[in-house]
């Protein structure tokens, strides 16, 4: 299998990419025959991610309710965590590791000259000559150097993405639906246009060629988009079969892409919609906490050098600084703080928060902080499931707690977050990441204290309108996949 390394979007770093034709999911082997209808989910995920985990969960479950016997692919960016996780097969989502965008590191190394030739090997040699002067004098042209080097990458890069096509082609021709399946997926943040925007063009168009209807289900849309990525994201959606978006202001910003979107249907983020048998028992944590009221804290990296396509380390610096100041105030009024992740780039923050607090409260660590081992969304659920309130900036840190009804303050580092608080009424408790204060935190959580029964009831309120408001998708979903797979057998 053929491995290298890429970048994930929103924490997913630094992770393994698979190669196309030797994977489990390329071609129709007989292991493929004679079952349900192929649906292939196209999300930029590798596994680091947890709430896009929680997505990919919730599409598949909906799917097999309707669809007992269909058969799961992904197009991501870790097959093997794809495969492992969620379904029976994978293809990588990305052709091109940005080879147009990134200057050549390497440098030849000249061969030593072997003594006593024959005439053939001299002629070698006389020509080996020729091309070293040629070499030498092209690189005494100023700039020639690395204009020769950015066209040699650009050939490459061309090279990998038409054959990346091809055998994504042949990859969709064994499937009856693939579907854009929830996630910030109208934006280019991570990596810029010619990464995310041009593969949702790239597969649309692909799809269309193999016939197999595409569709856009629940994606966020973020406003800074360079036009490019305009134009990549329009002709993407304009292509599609079937789009929603996980929110009104997404749809408002699709319908400045593709004008007819704005007739399309709001439905919210996937993870809303994790049916109650996937969600898992509480995680048992009140034994622990001895009584005390269990506060939940989800971190962020946001703007952490090397971690962030923004980087700001002052900003980075403040929110620490903040946040250590919040839990210290939390250990000293006696509550039981739990530190939980959604991202494992959020995984280190913890670390270094927990090394900001004052002396006082590193002394209460021991007693009153629990550092939980996390592996799927599942964790995250059972430990939310088993506290009173959740701190966090993360959308899906955010949604999570309010899958399992949780109050929930959320320092905003996103829009994204701010609509979906905005969504459930709870923006008495919203926050943003680049002004909080400690105090504002803690004022926050005095009230939402006092206002626990009502909140919870409002959060309630809006996880028993999700089912109907999302079965509608999900029926539409598996008709398209049925009608595809009836049509290709018949």
């Amino acid at each position: 299998m053929t491995i290298r390394r890429v970048g994930g979007k929103g924490g997913d770093t630094d992770t393994l990419e698979c190669g196309a034709a030797d994977h489990p999911a390329y071609g129709s082997g007989p292991e493929w025959q004679g079952q349900g209808p192929r649906v292939a989910l196209l999300t930029p995920y590798t596994g680091g991610n947890l709430g896009d985990a929680a997505i990919q969960d919730a599409m598949i479950a909906n799917i097999r309710l309707r669809l007992p016997d269909a058969q799961f692919s992904g197009i991501s960016l870790n097959c093997d965590n794809f495969v492992e996780r969620h379904g029976a097969g994978a293809f990588p989502l990305y052709g091109m590791d940005r080879a147009f965008s990134r200057k050549s590191r390497g440098r030849s190394v000249e061969q030593p000259e072997e003594r006593g030739s024959s005439a053939g090997e001299l002629g070698q040699k006389s020509r080996g000559v020729r091309a070293s002067q040629i070499k030498t004098a092209l690189k005494s042209i100023p700039g020639l150097g690395p204009c020769l080097q950015w066209a040699h990458a650009c050939v490459v890069a061309l090279s990998r993405e038409i054959g990346h096509s091809v055998e994504g082609y042949r990859f969709l021709c064994t499937q009856d639906l693939v579907i854009v399946s929830g996630g910030g997926q109208l934006d280019d943040e991570w990596g810029g246009p010619w990464r995310h925007p041009f593969a949702l063009f790239k597969w649309a168009v692909l799809a269309g060629i193999a016939r197999v209807p595409y569709a856009v289900a629940s994606v966020g849309a973020s406003r800074k988009t360079s036009t490019a990525s305009r134009i990549l994201l329009s002709a993407a959606l304009r292509m599609a079969r079937y789009r929603s978006y996980r929110d009104r202001n997404s749809r408002e910003i699709a319908a400045g892409l593709l004008q007819r979107a704005a007739g399309d249907s709001v439905v919210p983020d996937l993870a809303f919609s994790l049916p109650a048998s996937e969600l898992p028992p509480p995680a048992g944590i009140r034994s622990i906490a001895q009584g005390r009221t269990v506060v939940a804290v989800s971190a962020i990296a946001f703007a952490k050098p090397g971690s962030w396509p923004y980087q700001d380390s002052a900003l980075y610096g403040h929110y620490l600084q903040q946040m250590a100041r919040v839990v210290g105030q939390l250990l000293e009024r006696g509550y039981f703080v739990v530190m939980i992740w959604s991202s494992r780039m959020d995984e280190s923050v913890i670390a270094e928060l927990l090394a900001c607090l004052d002396p006082e409260s590193k002394k209460r660590v021991a007693r009153q902080v629990y550092v939980p081992a996390i592996t799927t969304w599942k964790d995250i659920v059972a430990l939310l499931l088993d506290v009173d309130f959740l701190i966090a900036s993360r959308l899906h840190s955010t949604i999570l707690s309010f899958v399992s009804q949780k109050p929930t303050i959320a320092i905003s580092f996103d829009p994204k977050v701010d609509w979906v608080m905005e969504d459930l009424g709870q923006t008495d408790y919203l926050l943003q990441i680049r002004d909080f204060a400690a105090e504002d935190v803690i004022e926050a959580l005095e009230r939402i204290e006092l206002h626990r029964d009502s909140i919870t009831g409002e959060i309630g309120s809006y996880r028993r309108r999700i089912p109907s408001v999302s079965a509608s998708q999900y029926d539409t979903l598996a008709e398209l996949a049925m009608a595809s797979h009836r049509h290709k057998r018949t």
